[in-house]
């Protein structure tokens, strides 16, 4: 079989009735979504929050949380109420 060229095969593509080239443009924009890879695949970190990150260590996020609210108030930072 012999490959057709692109300029060819848009022309095949544009004797075609209406209904039928729009179906042919639909299926390859799937296929190319398909085709293109997605964004890699990073660790769940981002989904989870900060908090469930240190579900296991109660006593450091309040630690943190007591630094944190310390240099607010030496630094003259607004201090959450």
């Amino acid at each position: 079989m012999a490959t057709m060229s692109s300029n060819e095969l848009l022309a095949a593509i544009r004797s075609l009735p209406l209904s039928e080239r729009l179906r042919i443009i639909e299926q390859a924009a799937r296929d190319v979504e398909e085709d293109t890879p997605g964004p890699p695949v990073t660790a769940a970190v981002g989904t989870q929050s900060l908090l469930g990150l240190f579900s296991d260590e109660p006593e450091l996020v309040d630690e943190v949380c007591s630094l944190a609210y310390e240099s607010r108030s030496s630094a003259h930072m607004r201090t959450p109420e």
